[in-house]
């Protein structure tokens, strides 16, 4: 990794915390609204038999 992609990437992490302690999240509850944003916008990938097996998720 170069030095300029070392310090776009120390700016990237101050950014990203300093943005969670303005809003008051937390690293994992934004990693995991955003997973299931993604399971939502590719649910359709599952065959209805696939649906069956995870019968306590409302699709």
């Amino acid at each position: 990794m170069s030095e300029k992609e070392r310090k776009i990437e120390n700016e990237r992490k101050a950014v990203l915390n300093l943005l969670l302690k303005k809003t008051g999240l937390k690293y994992k509850d934004l990693v995991n609204a955003q997973v299931g944003m993604w399971m939502a916008g590719n649910i359709d990938l599952l065959s209805e038999q696939e649906r069956q097996m995870f019968p306590n998720l409302a699709f």
